[in-house]
């Protein structure tokens, strides 16, 4: 499997699309992977090769669909301020000392 950067996979793309043809292309951003280019002969198989890999993605939806008909629905904002109240109780605690919570001065 041939490797390279997304920043010279995009200066490079109709290289890299040759290349995916003969073998996967690994994309990586910042040293880690993020993406496969991979040559398809028709929709058909596009689809395919992305039904496989979306498996994950579909029982998400699946599960979040069934919920919604279980349940109801909620409203917008309210969504946006459980995902905000999430991420905040998910950031580590620091304290203004920097770390060290002493309980007293000096």
């Amino acid at each position: 499997m041939k490797t390279a950067t997304a920043a010279k996979i995009a200066a490079q793309f109709d290289d890299y699309l040759e290349i995916s043809r003969e073998q996967p292309v690994l994309v990586t951003r910042g040293g880690k992977p993020v993406a496969v280019l991979i040559a398809v002969q028709d929709k058909a198989e596009a689809e395919e090769v992305a039904s496989r890999r979306s498996r994950s993605l579909r029982s998400v939806l699946a599960e979040g669909h069934e919920q919604i008909q279980m349940r109801g629905a909620i409203p917008h904002a309210q969504f946006w301020q459980e995902v905000q109240k999430r991420r905040r109780s998910k950031r580590p605690s620091r304290s203004r000392t920097g770390g060290l919570d002493r309980g007293t001065k000096g």
